[in-house]
């Protein structure tokens, strides 16, 4: 019989989201990097040209360089929320594998984690971003900041406690409706309660505009296509680490259960 030892708790928690992140920053500096630098060009041009409407120059300091914040403050940044996330999911897919062996159901743990970082990734970042798409610096009013942070913070809240208790009810339907049939209903519920929540929660289109002075246009608005690209490739850079987290996850449960078998044919 295979040793039941379990996997060290800092490999088990630690080691998915650490690696997500890193995952996650190097195709955030590629990808997303380059349109922030753009944004940011265009809040220079757009400050420059207001000041020259109204004549007050204000003069800002940046606390870090632009290259502090796009390598090391990036990657600490991505890295830590990497490793947070890789925590939160490996209790919950303790917790759920626990629940299901209890109900009489032998889930598959790495089959169970590739599920589980999908319906994390679907509830924390892919439908609070259908609300609420990822917006690029110099986007969205100063004064409105705080009432546009709330919401979104607001709407993934009901989107992760919708998950809880979809999650939840199928698992308690389980068994007597089946396991199919359960995750069916759960995931139908959890679809109908987050279209209600995006109908009552309020939008935002504060994307800056052209600037117009007495002799015609001095500055286009936002670029359209640097505000897609931004919104796209966020939503694939969260899509990574959750794959990642949930590949480094299965990986790591397979080969620690070969380690168990090869350590029990010693025994």
């Amino acid at each position: 019989m295979p040793l039941d030892v379990e996997m060290p708790s800092a490999v088990r928690y630690l080691v998915p989201g650490a690696v997500a992140g890193l995952a996650a920053f190097a195709f955030s500096r590629v990808m997303i990097e380059p349109l922030i630098g753009v944004a940011v060009d265009y809040e220079g041009q757009r400050e420059h040209v207001e000041a020259e409407l109204t004549g007050e120059h204000g003069h800002g300091h940046e606390l870090f360089t632009r290259a502090v914040q796009e390598n090391f403050g990036a990657a600490v940044g991505i890295v830590v929320f990497g490793i947070v996330m890789g925590v939160l999911f490996a209790v919950a897919h303790n917790v759920i594998r626990t629940i299901l062996k209890r109900r009489g159901f032998a889930p598959d743990p790495t089959g169970l984690a590739l599920l589980l970082s999908l319906g994390m990734f679907v509830a924390i970042a892919f439908v609070p971003g259908l609300k609420y798409p990822a917006n690029p610096p110099t986007v969205g009013l100063d004064e409105t900041t705080g009432v546009r942070s709330s919401t979104f913070l607001t709407m993934t809240a009901l989107s992760v406690m919708a998950a809880c208790i979809a999650v939840a009810a199928g698992l308690a339907l389980a068994r007597s409706w089946g396991l199919w049939r359960a995750v069916a209903l759960a995931v139908g519920g959890y679809a109908v309660v987050m279209l209600g929540v995006m109908m009552v929660l309020p939008g935002f289109d504060e994307v800056p505009l052209p600037i117009a002075g007495p002799d015609g246009l001095l500055l286009d608005g936002f670029p359209a296509a640097v505000l897609a690209d931004f919104r796209m490739y966020t939503m694939l850079n969260q899509a990574l680490m959750w794959l990642v987290i949930g590949v480094v996850t299965a990986v790591l449960i397979a080969a620690w259960r070969r380690v168990e078998k090869e350590s029990a044919s010693f025994v």
